[in-house]
């Protein structure tokens, strides 16, 4: 129980966590949880998407749905997005990209990064709205979000300045990434099938760019980073869906 309210209380701002102490064993512990807890949210986002249309029409319920998810989230993933993409901008133009993403602003290369992300996942959500399968579709995509921040911090050191934050990645090992990947994948081959091969294939290549990049760039990864991977498998896992529906 304790593990996975630690897990809830660190992937979104469900306040469960304020009657029931846990710690860093707990989150270590609760890590594998990861993908259920991805599912919950992504379950409740397109449950709310898919109310919506019967009042209003797709684009509206698609937004709505979308805004849900940053709610329950406390807008974490996106935020760590658009951290990333102003890293990636400092590192293009020859700077410390470690500096920019501490840097509170939102710079050009976030602001452009969030709006596509959100722009994207609102026309896929539109689009997949009609469909037979919906909202399954972002229940197993928000699943599969979930696993890719334990598959950089098994590959990858932590390297934030906030030290004592990183302390519960030293328990994820390849064993908690595998569990992990059984779960999403169990929950993605019960809500949508024969898609969820090309979804789980999008998330491990967006995983791998990603962490390439913190690795040449950063040295590590960062709570940025693991917010990005994230948003951006959810995102674009989605997009695979309905690319191939």
């Amino acid at each position: 129980m304790r593990s996975a309210v630690a897990a809830v209380t660190f992937l979104t701002a469900v306040p469960i966590g304020r009657r029931i102490q846990v710690g860093e064993h707990d989150l270590r512990t609760g890590a594998v949880l990861f993908p259920i807890v991805g599912a919950l949210v992504g379950a409740f986002a397109g449950v709310v998407s898919w109310g919506a249309t019967f009042v209003v029409p797709p684009l509206v319920a698609a937004v709505l749905g979308i805004a849900t998810g940053v709610l329950v989230t406390a807008a974490l993933h996106v935020d760590g997005l658009a951290d990333v993409a102003d890293g990636m901008g400092a590192a293009l133009a020859g700077r410390d990209p470690r500096a920019a993403m501490r840097d509170p602003r939102l710079g050009t290369f976030g602001g452009a990064a969030l709006v596509l992300d959100l722009v994207l996942k609102t026309s896929v959500l539109m689009a997949l709205v009609p469909g037979p399968r919906f909202p399954l579709e972002l229940l197993a995509a928000s699943a599969l979000g979930r696993v890719a921040p334990l598959a950089l911090a098994a590959a990858l050191p932590y390297v934030s300045p906030e030290r004592s934050s990183s302390r519960w990645t030293r328990g994820v090992r390849p064993g908690v990434v595998l569990a992990a990947t059984a779960i999403a994948s169990a929950v993605g081959i019960a809500t949508v099938g024969p898609l969820f091969p090309a979804m789980l294939g999008t998330g491990a290549l967006v995983t791998a760019l990603l962490g390439r990049w913190s690795a040449v760039h950063l040295g590590g990864v960062t709570g940025d980073v693991f917010g990005a991977s994230a948003e951006l498998t959810e995102t674009l896992a989605l997009t695979a869906a309905l690319a191939i529906r």
